[in-house]
């Protein structure tokens, strides 16, 4: 290829990395079963003041693969000198039969206000029709009794949209299959709903997903305790280009309500834990200038009381609300490098207070400078690799440092 004519798709390709997304985690959009580990364990950390502020500036830089797509979306990210933060999926439908069956294998080791976990998904696609399809999956684990079963349907309204629905039955056989004293009284499911359309190029698009867990009551002796559990989830996110500008939308919740009986050498003890989460994030690129500069703002506000888990074993109060204005320009470093200087400005009220572990009370000023660098592994298939260094502004220190990687497959 001659000179000018390879210097041309350089450039072109190079344009593609400019364009980071400000996409959030892909738990937002993935079923959230019933766990047994999060409501009787639950997390097993206390956040500290700058945790959110960690996420916001770790979160994927780039929206392909869609958490609806084939591919691998993996970030990770240090949030204190002993964790780190991740969020990690691979995700492949390989078909057969001309497209009429598929073979799905979905991994995904992430985590969320109850603490981290890991799926290994796999089952089979049957086309119904040109429109319609039907799954069945398995989580599966060597003891029979943890593992989970999804059965779901498709149904593709437009050749750009569709609408999926799963019920899902956390540790199937447990009552059957366990060596434990641990029983379920009333079992859990879960109720997945999800709407998707597809916008105007690869990042265009607006999904729409519902989690709801009715209430269970699970019994464990060797935790000594009773649980009844339930939860509603929610996200929406929509990204469209209008004009010269990429424009994005993110707004996820939950609400969680559990109710114990813990049981101790001075009797049973009834405690509660109520969770209210609301996480909301806009964005806007100017995508027809050279820098692609883009400006956001951010939004998490946390309520949790009551009994944590057997993790902390504490009882708490967690009062969170933290905004955070950020903004963003891109510069080519080389032909296939992007380096992508941003600003993160947050004015967080938090109140954190727990009967055995220290309070937390901060109000005013947080702040972090992020300096990812995406690098272009792949120019056929849009992969990416980002090293994202991070320091504080509020306080010199280093911030911590992130990784992502990027395959659309």
């Amino acid at each position: 290829m001659s000179g000018p004519h390879r210097h041309t798709n350089l450039m072109t390709a190079c344009l593609g990395l400019t364009l980071a997304s400000t996409i959030v985690a892909d738990t937002a959009h993935v079923p959230q079963p019933w766990r047994a580990d999060a409501v009787v364990m639950g997390r097993d950390e206390t956040y500290d003041t700058e945790r959110f502020l960690h996420e916001l500036t770790f979160r994927h830089r780039f929206a392909t693969p869609r958490v609806t797509d084939d591919g691998i979306r993996g970030t990770a990210g240090s949030v204190s000198s002993d964790r780190l933060y991740y969020d990690v999926r691979f995700r492949q439908d390989f078909e057969f039969r001309e497209g009429r069956n598929g073979f799905l294998l979905d991994i995904q080791r992430s985590e969320d206000l109850d603490g981290a976990y890991d799926r290994q998904l796999i089952g089979f696609r049957q086309n119904l029709g040109d429109h319609s399809e039907v799954w069945l999956q398995g989580d599966v684990f060597s003891d029979k009794s943890e593992a989970d079963v999804y059965i779901s349907a498709r149904h593709h309204l437009t050749d750009d949209s569709w609408i999926h629905a799963s019920w899902i039955l956390p540790d199937a056989y447990f009552n059957d299959k366990t060596h434990t004293q641990d029983t379920f009284k009333d079992k859990p499911q879960t109720f997945f709903l999800q709407w998707h359309r597809q916008g105007a190029g690869d990042t265009g698009g607006t999904t729409a997903s519902l989690s709801l867990s009715p209430e269970s009551r699970f019994i464990s002796r060797r935790e000594d305790l009773t649980v009844e559990n339930e939860s509603l989830r929610a996200a929406f996110t929509h990204r469209q280009h209008q004009g010269n500008w990429l424009l994005e939308l993110h707004i996820e919740g939950e609400r969680t309500r559990r109710e114990y009986l813990l049981q101790g050498e001075d009797g049973n003890r009834p405690a509660s834990f109520d969770r209210d989460h609301l996480k909301a994030l806009g964005s806007a690129t100017l995508a027809s200038h050279r820098l692609t500069p883009t400006i956001g703002l951010a939004y998490v506000r946390l309520d949790e009381n009551g009994f944590f888990g057997r993790s902390l074993d504490d009882e708490g109060d967690i009062r969170r609300r933290e905004p955070t204005l950020f903004g963003e320009f891109s510069v080519q470093a080389a032909p296939n490098t992007v380096i992508s200087p941003g600003l993160y400005l947050s004015a967080p009220d938090i109140q954190q207070s727990f009967e055995q572990e220290d309070d937390l009370h901060h109000s005013g000023f947080l702040g972090k400078l992020a300096l990812p660098i995406d690098i272009q592994l792949s120019a056929s298939d849009n992969a990416v690799l980002t090293i994202n260094p991070t320091f504080y502004l509020h306080t010199a220190g280093f911030g911590g440092g992130n990784l992502q990687l990027h395959w659309p497959l």
